[in-house]
């Protein structure tokens, strides 16, 4: 029998809206739940992987306080998943510069067990007119370039994104996503 791979062995970036936390639409919201249901497929596919412990990223706003949403909307889904291994929570703030990101990354990448790593992170709030912080032309290619190194396994050009341009777009998502890139 041949010994199972060590290490990170699977991985999966996820949304964070609180509308995915039970009870908060009040009743059954169909956009709601598709994006629940495709969280829900996320992490049973890392789940199928056997991992031993999984490290969930989540980013803090420096206006949360104590308090990470991320976290809580990534623990919510696991629960819903029926996820009954050990969770690690790494808590990064939103405003952490991309070396330190590298930092934690990095210890994650040294954990020895078969590990999966979720991470909570959400793109630019300003991809239309109706979004939170208005139309900025500039989300649409930032959120792309996120979403084909995600896709593609492209993980180490996440490091390079502009944390001003991420600010500038209300990228909640930046800092999870390049600790999560030096994980990898």
């Amino acid at each position: 029998m041949s010994e199972q791979r060590r290490g990170i062995i699977a991985a999966a970036s996820l949304p964070n809206p609180p509308l995915l936390l039970p009870g908060t639409t009040g009743g059954l919201v169909a956009e709601v739940e598709e994006l629940r249901a495709a969280c829900l497929a996320a992490i049973s596919a890392v789940l199928t992987s056997e991992p031993e412990s999984i490290v969930l990223i989540g980013g803090i706003r420096p206006d949360e306080g104590e308090h990470c949403l991320s976290l809580e909307v990534g623990r919510a889904l696991l629960s819903q998943a029926g996820c009954g291994i050990r969770v690690e929570e790494v808590t990064v703030g939103t405003d952490l510069p991309p070396s330190q990101c590298e930092l934690v990354g990095e210890g994650i990448a040294e954990l020895s067990e078969r590990t999966a790593v979720v991470v909570m992170a959400d793109g630019s709030a300003r991809r239309s007119v109706k979004a939170p912080g208005y139309l900025d032309e500039r989300a649409v290619p930032f959120d792309s370039a996120v979403w084909r190194a995600l896709v593609t396994g492209e993980w180490s050009s996440l490091i390079g994104l502009d944390p001003d341009l991420a600010e500038q777009l209300m990228v909640a998502g930046r800092a999870p996503w390049q600790v999560f890139s030096a994980a990898m």
